[in-house]
């Protein structure tokens, strides 16, 4: 239990956290009980009906989904959470030297032009600079699906939060894990992994570097998001939807029979079809052979690639047979 600083209400937290939102006065408020200010949310746009009929909508259309889906699926669960998010404005800005691989091209192919017989590969020294303005969002709660963690928040929409506006939709308002410092220091380590990437795009060493990161304007904003479940058949499934855009995050959803069926059919034929590749390139099936001499007038040489074809054909059959018996529930996200 904590007490609220600026209108004395009891409330319930959780353990972790550290920054805390008043549920009867909306204050944000640190378990000392100082006022945190850049507290923002990003408006519902959404209600529970418009997101149910958003997913239904989007699931319908993915593949293997069964045609009734929106008519017979049967909604069980619906809350609203509103997420907790620190948003950074960080320049970075990143001086490297390195080494980075150059490659010389020789004996030019006669039969095909562009292609060589040898090529030696080397180092070179390399040196440049990234200027980079990132803005990065770092989530305010360790429990929290990586697909809702990911998700694009339209940040130019927020608006000081409003603790009345997510009782509106009996809304789930979640107490931040996180400092405003602890969110910093994470943001200039993100910060950091991205200048790295960008740097090892251009070397394949990075043997100095100089980073200038300057952590800026840094809030805490709420994102409401509808946790739903329904009900398909005798199984249930699970989804997110953003209430503030109608962004389908994730969702599981339900196979037909028919793309169930037709993923065993075309698998089973590819392994079929690849299986008497790998056959033929090994020169098990003489009879093959010798019609596929017959018919081109030469005799097919397959040991190479027919093994290489053969077996990626009969991989991939596999897969599909497997996608198609099995019964695990689908999950996708946009």
């Amino acid at each position: 239990m904590a007490k609220c600083a600026f209108c004395d209400a009891s409330f319930e937290t959780g353990p972790g956290d550290v920054l805390l939102v008043c549920p009867f006065c909306g204050t944000a408020q640190t378990t000392e009980g100082t006022k945190f200010k850049d507290h923002y949310m990003i408006r519902v746009h959404f209600n529970q009906n418009d997101a149910q009929t958003t997913l239904l909508d989007w699931v319908s259309k993915q593949l293997g989904a069964p045609a009734d889906l929106p008519t017979t699926a049967k909604f069980v669960d619906n809350q609203q959470v509103w997420y907790p998010f620190w948003i950074s404005r960080v320049d970075a800005r990143t001086d490297y030297q390195g080494m980075g691989r150059d490659a010389t091209f020789h004996d030019e192919w006669m039969q095909r032009p562009g292609a060589y017989k040898r090529i030696n590969f080397f180092w070179k020294p390399e040196s440049g600079q990234f200027t980079r303005r990132h803005e990065i969002n770092i989530a305010g709660v360790k429990d929290i699906d990586p697909d809702v963690r990911g998700h694009p928040i339209p940040t130019r929409a927020k608006e000081y939060f409003s603790h009345a506006h997510a009782e509106e939709y009996a809304g789930k308002v979640l107490h931040s894990n996180m400092t405003e410092d602890d969110a910093k220091a994470a943001a200039r380590q993100e910060a950091m992994d991205r200048q790295t990437r960008l740097v090892l795009q251009e070397v394949s060493k990075i043997e100095s570097r100089k980073d200038d990161i300057n952590v800026g304007e840094t809030f805490l904003i709420h994102v409401p998001v509808w946790e739903l479940a329904y009900r398909y058949g005798n199984k249930k499934y699970k989804a997110s939807v953003s209430a503030a855009t109608g962004y389908v995050i994730e969702s599981q959803y339900p196979r037909s029979m028919s793309y169930r069926a037709g993923g065993i059919g075309v698998g089973l034929l590819m392994l079929i079809i690849g299986a008497g590749l790998i056959a033929v390139a090994l020169g098990q099936l003489q009879v093959l052979l010798d019609l596929l001499e017959q018919l081109l007038g030469f005799e097919p040489q397959l040991q190479g690639g027919g093994l290489v074809s053969g077996g990626m054909l009969a991989v991939i059959g596999l897969v599909l047979m497997y996608k198609g018996a099995s019964r695990k529930q689908a999950k996708e996200s946009v």
